[in-house]
């Protein structure tokens, strides 16, 4: 089955804290290509014409062609980098098609990402095959499921659709009813250890991941004080006896 032409890529980041984003699809790129073009483009024209009504005007005409040059390359090679830098990912064109730049991990691009994806743009644009007519970029996009060129490989960035990151919701951890029935009445936990089980149950941010690696640490510990082996599976466990601990039987410690 191919790839659809935008996916949803799941991102944690360094605070474990889990969301999603979906990755623009080459077409949804190429308008935003389309429109900046339009834009550096219109940038051109009209300094084009300045220069035309200044330098003719004091019969410089030769300086003015060689200000036109040195325009041209900085609007070629300095267009993107400075929307990115400047914008946070986002040149004109981006932002209409509501598109962003970002490293793999979803933290914001610098000057060095920006710097890198965009020196091979030119790479982008060469032709395969003797036909002239089959640029590198679109190919490599094809075939890369997050969709990224050249300059993307080099600097470890991902376009993205630029939504409202939300936060994965996950429910609630599910009890062992039969583990709950067999636990005592009389828990051996404070009110503090309540607390951090609580959140541990309930808290939607943490990903699959972390929440496994801290009942892994939390889950021999509690079953230890209730003369338990060691759970099997630790984050089944702690669930259970944060639902043995909300029966109004149960006696505090």
């Amino acid at each position: 089955m191919s790839a659809p032409l935008d996916t949803v890529l799941g991102i944690e980041t360094p605070e474990h804290l889990a969301f999603r984003v979906r990755i623009a699809g080459p077409a949804r790129r190429f308008f935003a290509w389309t429109l900046d073009t339009l834009v550096a483009l219109s940038i051109m024209w009209g300094l084009t014409l300045l220069v035309g009504m200044v330098f003719t005007a004091i019969d410089l005409g030769g300086v003015g062609n060689g200000v036109l040059t040195v325009g041209a390359f900085v609007l070629y090679w300095f267009y993107f980098i400075i929307f990115d830098v400047l914008t946070g990912g986002r040149s004109p064109g981006k932002m209409w098609l509501k598109l962003r730049v970002v490293r793999d991990n979803g933290l914001p691009i610098t000057w060095r990402e920006s710097i890198l994806r965009n020196l091979l743009r030119a790479a982008d644009t060469m032709v395969l095959g003797s036909s002239g007519i089959l640029p590198i970029g679109p190919v490599v996009m094809s075939l890369d499921p997050k969709f990224r060129r050249l300059g993307d490989f080099a600097a470890g960035t991902i376009v993205v659709v630029e939504e409202p990151p939300k936060a994965e919701r996950k429910k609630p951890l599910a009890p062992d009813p039969a583990l709950v029935e067999q636990l005592p009445a009389t828990l051996p936990v404070t009110r503090d250890d309540l607390e951090a089980l609580e959140l541990f149950v309930h808290r939607e941010q943490l990903s699959e991941a972390r929440r496994e690696e801290l009942a892994r640490i939390l889950a021999p510990v509690l079953a230890a004080r209730l003369g338990l082996p060691e759970p099997r599976q630790a984050t089944v466990f702690l669930a259970s006896v944060w639902a043995r601990a909300q029966d109004p039987r149960r006696k505090m410690r």
